[in-house]
């Protein structure tokens, strides 16, 4: 996968999430979050704890601040706890990300959601990256499917959120033998048009290279 998180190490790319608990029927669906109940602002403001899984140590805090919106697209400002450099990241209006500064991807990543949502909907996407400095490229696809609707608790409050279940292969065109593989289970809720909490496993030419946790921690929502 490409996660526009770790901007300088690697092209790997992710949604967002948000919010207090809302009461939602068992068979909700979510819609676009231009209408939903959690519509995205200019202003809102998500901070997630991250966690290495695979040696139990907690990692970076990270913070993303919504910059602008537009029809087509939204911009987060992007922050590492610790940290004085911040990154604007692009994104289409379903949080898969379009440029994260680094990577270019055409049509995007492929790493966010697809509206509506509903248990047992599914889908695919197939996506070219450039790398904007070396002109390396890259070529992938995703797989995703939504496979539950659970409650979820973490430090911000609890949701009722989609269980999504995500594939993602990608290769370098200069050596496709370089294959990188990720297993990525989030858990998005509708009423915040974010993800509340994910999991991620890398692995590369089939070693396991890295699993990691992301939970949302605190947020604010524009007026």
């Amino acid at each position: 996968m490409l996660d526009c998180r770790k901007i300088v190490a690697t092209a790997l790319c992710a949604t967002l999430s948000v919010g207090l608990a809302v009461s939602y029927p068992r068979n909700v669906v979510a819609q676009s979050f231009q209408e939903a109940e959690g519509a995205v602002r200019v202003g809102d403001r998500w901070v997630y704890d991250t966690r290495d899984e695979m040696t139990g140590y907690p990692k970076e805090t990270y913070t993303e601040i919504v910059t602008e919106l537009s029809p087509e697209e939204a911009t987060v400002n992007l922050t590492f706890s610790g940290s004085a450099t911040s990154v604007f990241v692009a994104y289409d209006r379903d949080w898969n990300c379009i440029d994260n500064l680094i990577w270019r991807f055409r049509p995007s990543s492929g790493e966010g959601i697809s509206l509506p949502l509903a248990v047992g909907k599914a889908w695919e996407i197939e996506f070219d990256a450039q790398n904007n400095l070396t002109g390396e490229s890259i070529k992938g696809s995703s797989s995703a499917k939504v496979v539950a609707q659970e409650d979820v608790t973490t430090p911000a409050g609890t949701f009722k959120a989609f269980k999504i279940e995500r594939q993602v292969r990608q290769f370098d065109t200069a050596d496709p033998s370089k294959l990188t593989e990720s297993q990525i289970v989030l858990w998005y809720a509708p009423q915040i048009s974010h993800f509340v909490r994910r999991t991620t496993l890398v692995k590369f030419r089939d070693r396991t290279r890295s699993m990691t946790s992301e939970e949302l921690a605190d947020f604010t929502r524009a007026p």
